[in-house]
């Protein structure tokens, strides 16, 4: 059974981010640093599209974390927080752009390229990740993996820690703002249709 992602995520400053890596490190559990180049698919329309619709419930994504790939698809209604379903699909990451043609043949031509630098902790039953994009900014995410019968109680005890940190999660509209701002950089839409990923690649290499 696939598992819900309850999510809430907001930005930081750089100094509040350091501010929390240096705290979670000490006060919470270091997991892991990752890497992460993302491929995020928009399936509304043949042609190139990219205005994004929170009515779009569908969030299709091929990925690249510390060296290992998946397939990932997310369903549900999304935001600055929000409860999704997820499936993640594990590939071979030497089979990165063979998917990418398989996907062409689909019908995903179009959507935009995100590159990551994560710090991820436990704190206190929460995913706490601290997100760094280079040459852009910081944001959060908190998060609990959860199933229908505990996502309110997974959404209150995220409240409860972000309000540990005066943290201020993104409503609906700000989040569409976050994502657009992000999105509507120089170089991170892409159309398949036009362009090959290898002329892409080229700028995201480190992450493969």
């Amino acid at each position: 059974m696939a598992k819900i992602e309850v999510e809430h995520r907001g930005l930081l400053t750089e100094k509040k981010f350091n501010e929390l890596n240096k705290f979670l490190r000490k006060n919470g559990k270091f997991l892991e640093k990752k890497d992460r180049f993302s491929i995020i698919y928009l399936l509304h329309g043949k042609s190139a599209n990219f205005d994004l619709v929170q009515g779009d419930r569908i969030d299709l994504r091929l990925r690249i974390t510390n060296k290992k790939s998946e397939l990932v698809l997310k369903h549900g209604k999304w935001g600055g927080k929000d409860a999704r379903k997820e499936f993640s699909f594990p590939i071979d990451s030497k089979k990165f752009e063979e998917m990418i043609e398989f996907l062409k043949i689909l019908g995903f031509y179009y959507g935009f390229f995100q590159a990551t630098k994560t710090y991820l902790y436990l704190y206190k039953g929460t995913e706490f990740a601290l997100v760094k994009v280079p040459n852009w900014g910081y944001y959060f995410e908190v998060e609990i993996i959860a199933d229908s019968s505990s996502v309110v109680n997974a959404d209150k005890k995220i409240i409860g820690v972000c309000k540990e940190f005066n943290l201020i999660v993104l409503n609906d509209k700000n989040f569409v703002k976050l994502c657009e701002s992000l999105n509507n950089r120089p170089g991170f839409k892409f159309d398949f249709k036009k362009e090959q990923f290898s002329e892409a690649k080229k700028r995201f290499v480190d992450y493969f």
